[in-house]
């Protein structure tokens, strides 16, 4: 468990970041987000994970186990549409599923720095996920923000076949 001390530091380190990251976009422009994307899916990549698992379902689990672990409090669970039969469906040849991002560090450091969301910082957390779970998994994965909101994101997941 954090100490408020050190939970108002780490939202301070934030709210830096997003300044950052605005001046990152208004020098490189929308070349920011790629690049942030990149460095995060390496590091990733590079992150010690306890176990692999070939199923998307329980490669998810295993990742939020694995932030968890390396200090990460990023929780996410399911989401489906009311009609909607199943979690997981194929879209363009490729495993899909909606993800619901709750609680987020950095969209709260956004809205606190008053800088947009869905840009370079955000980026970097996907490429963090996207690579923890292709570590996980063995397959390529990206996520695609449906909505991005004061309370929660909605994401879509896409893992290669």
């Amino acid at each position: 468990m954090q100490s408020a001390q050190q939970l108002e530091e780490l939202q301070a380190l934030l709210v830096f970041m997003a300044s950052l990251a605005h001046g990152l976009e208004a020098t490189l422009g929308r070349g920011a987000s790629t690049i942030t994307f990149g460095a995060g899916r390496k590091l990733g990549l590079q992150s010690a994970v306890a176990r692999t698992n070939s199923d998307v379902h329980q490669a998810l689990v295993l990742v939020r186990e694995a932030l968890v672990a390396h200090g990460i409090d990023w929780p996410f669970e399911l989401f489906k549409r009311e009609g909607q039969k199943e979690y997981f469906y194929q879209k363009d040849g490729q495993v899909a599923v909606q993800l619901v991002f709750r609680h987020c560090m950095v969209r709260c450091a956004l809205l606190r720095y008053a800088h947009e969301q869905k840009q370079s910082l955000c980026m970097m957390n996907h490429g963090l996920f996207c690579g923890y779970l292709q570590k996980i998994l063995g397959r390529r994965a990206s996520l695609e923000i449906l909505h991005a909101g004061e309370n929660a994101c909605l994401k879509e997941l896409l893992v290669s076949e």
